[in-house]
């Protein structure tokens, strides 16, 4: 484009050259001369014309300035030219310019997705990040450990652990950047067992792209699930707010003793499937240290 405006106006400057270039002081006759005297015009006509040494002097001086004059304008008019070319350049570079960013920011915008009321129903919902791009999903849920080394944890034992959280989910674009639990209340990074800030999910990956809504609460569901067996090969806290100690939730996996005891005594608790605690149980049993 640049180059093809500059060919233009080279050409266009060259009709201009070739225009003042034309003029020719030769061809600037005298047709006659009026005189006014009083009330009387007097009006005196070419009749004959014969070469005059002076004259010709008059008309070469006349001649070199105008050329001068000419060669002046040319040179004004090429530098009015260039500006004028670059001028446009800078104008058309900084428009291209502000079209890419433009459509940069709307191919790494990116429009609030809609979550319907049965996905809200479900525990989802969605806001802006901070990065151009950047959305992120709250998904209600319960930290729920069941197991430890996939041995299970005594049921009545179990349900007091039950805390209500949130699993926070981050994307840019269509990528899963982030998933971590976190506090009902400010958000914070949620403590247990495998928290790192953000929390460790060892042998599980979760999914890398998401297309609709369901996807994140679909991902927020498998996490949640993971967070069901406490593994002790890659615990991260041994001490976590508001839990148990290590040592102490060890003391309460099921061993075949044990149930068989908290059967014959007819201490059966099932886990309730209505998650309506917002913190963990306050009632341990004696000797359970619980960190705060």
């Amino acid at each position: 484009m640049s180059d093809e405006l500059s060919k233009k106006a080279q050409e266009t400057l060259k009709a201009m050259f070739d225009d003042l270039e034309g003029i020719n002081v030769d061809e600037i006759q005298s047709s006659g001369i009026t005189i006014r005297t009083g009330n009387k015009l007097i009006k005196l006509e070419v009749v004959m014309e014969e070469p005059i040494t002076i004259e010709n002097e008059i008309r070469e001086e006349f001649r070199l300035r105008l050329r001068e004059k000419l060669q002046e304008i040319k040179v004004r008019l090429n530098v009015k030219i260039t500006e004028m070319v670059e001028m446009t350049s800078r104008i058309r570079m900084e428009a291209e310019r502000k079209e890419t960013d433009l459509k940069n920011q709307l191919k790494l915008s990116a429009p609030m997705p809609e979550v319907n009321f049965d996905l809200a129903k479900r525990g989802l919902s969605v806001l802006k990040g901070r990065d151009r791009g950047e959305l992120i999903w709250l998904v209600r849920a319960v930290y729920a450990p069941k197991f430890v080394n996939q041995k299970p944890i005594e049921p009545k034992y179990a349900k007091k652990l039950l805390t209500n959280i949130i699993i926070l989910v981050r994307t840019t674009g269509q990528k899963v950047t982030e998933v971590s639990t976190r506090q009902v209340h400010g958000l914070e990074y949620f403590s247990h067992y495998h928290q790192q800030r953000p929390d460790c999910w060892g042998n599980y990956r979760y999914a890398k792209d998401w297309k609709v809504p369901a996807d994140i609460l679909k991902i927020a569901r498998d996490s949640e699930a993971v967070l069901e067996n406490v593994n002790t090969g890659s615990v991260a806290n041994q001490s976590p707010r508001g839990l148990p100690r290590r040592a102490t939730l060890e003391q309460h996996v099921e061993t075949p003793r044990r149930t068989a005891n908290r059967r014959d005594s007819g201490d059966e608790v099932e886990m309730s499937t209505e998650h309506t605690r917002t913190g963990v149980g306050t009632t341990a049993t004696d000797g359970d240290v619980w960190t705060t």
